[in-house]
């Protein structure tokens, strides 16, 4: 995302398009996220995921060989991007499912904490070196190191036990979608978790598409200043996976859930207008951390909601709101366009705070009562 919000950037001189691209990311999720969790149900995941991350190797390497021989056009980006979306589609549900079939539902919080705490660590490291790289070697180098990334990881994936389906794989596959939906919408406490998601991706995480526009247009940092940023992100984000990591199996989730949505955003309004750089690098490390929370006691809550044999479906609805952090990031890059991109995420913390604020006597339960125990 960091790559491709920079090249869109770069190409366009628009903020409007950067959030375009992102949009058709976010389209592909959208369309084929309850697709995706069906397919994580009825197969080996294992096997799913590995095919993913060839995939995105390949688009990334693909995107790398248009820009170094210079033949990359704005046209290419959506195609590009939607087939991002597609695979996003299948991995999430897919990473989320394996991490459950491993260490079952009493340590699930404290592993999904740690998977991501992994994960920010890493992207602390990759975007500062993404940043270094598009400065000294332009963003080619980027995507190539990207697509690194892909096919290594797959070595690591196969050094994991052997998982079965979920689901029978004889039924109907669109028959297991809507029995998968069905589920969804009669059980209120987990459709109200998917709404609040949709919310918390739209307004909240889409503030990472439009970080190449603050970076360069509003704090005036360049592609080495966006890295730092990312990589703040990062900081804060491991640091909040860390600390929930070592709650354990903390039971209020509700309460928590509820606190870090909040923090997310009252501090992306103060992200949005810090007219300092160091001051913003602390800013937007305090909303990676506070989003970071928030999302995986989320998606430790609907896990622990969910059916065995719906986990997957479930969570490939939860997958397909991600789909809104571009489809958002195209809303923030259409205000950014008309008056700025500080105006655009200032908006989005708002949303949040309201939100999250008319759902606290529900979420706040959660976990806390014999009727909604998690």
């Amino acid at each position: 995302m960091l790559a491709q919000g920079w090249l869109v950037l770069d190409m366009t001189n628009s903020a409007f398009w950067v959030g375009a691209i992102a949009g058709m990311q976010g389209l592909g999720l959208v369309t084929f996220g309850t697709i995706g969790g069906a397919i994580v149900d009825r197969f080996e995941k294992r096997k799913v995921i590995t095919i993913v991350h060839l995939c995105t190797g390949v688009a990334s390497c693909t995107t790398a060989l248009l820009v170094i021989t210079g033949t990359v056009e704005l046209w290419h980006m959506p195609f590009l991007a939607f087939a991002q979306g597609i695979a996003m589609s299948i991995q999430i549900p897919g990473n989320n499912a394996l991490a459950y079939q491993l260490v079952g539902p009493k340590r699930l919080l404290n592993a999904m904490a740690t998977r991501l705490a992994a994960m920010n660590i890493s992207r602390i490291i990759g975007s500062l070196i993404a940043g270094s790289l598009i400065a000294q070697f332009g963003i080619g180098s980027a995507y190539l190191f990207a697509a690194s990334g892909s096919l290594i990881g797959i070595a690591f994936l196969w050094c994991i036990p052997k998982s079965s389906p979920s689901s029978d794989i004889k039924a109907p596959f669109w028959q297991e979608i809507k029995q998968g939906m069905g589920y969804i919408w009669a059980n209120p406490t987990i459709k109200r978790l998917l709404f609040l998601s949709l919310f918390m991706e739209a307004f909240g995480f889409s503030h990472f598409v439009m970080m190449p526009v603050m970076a360069r247009d509003v704090l005036e940092v360049g592609a080495t200043g966006l890295g730092y940023l990312s990589a703040a992100s990062g900081v804060g984000s491991a640091l909040s996976t860390i600390a929930v990591a070592s709650l354990g199996d903390f039971h209020r989730k509700g309460i928590l859930l509820t606190v870090a949505a909040l923090l997310a955003g009252v501090s992306l309004i103060l992200f949005a207008l810090s007219p300092w750089f160091i001051l913003s690098l602390f800013l937007v490390a305090l909303a990676g951390g506070a989003l970071m929370g928030y999302d995986v006691t989320m998606a430790t809550m609907l896990q622990l909601l969910s059916t065995n044999n719906m986990r997957g479906r479930v969570l490939g609805v939860y997958g397909l709101t991600f789909g809104f952090t571009p489809v958002g990031g195209l809303i923030a890059g259409s205000v950014a366009a008309i008056f700025s991109a500080s105006l655009a995420i200032s908006i989005g913390g708002a949303v949040i705070i309201v939100y999250v604020a008319s759902l606290a006597r529900h979420t706040l339960r959660l976990g806390s009562t014999d009727q909604e125990t998690i």
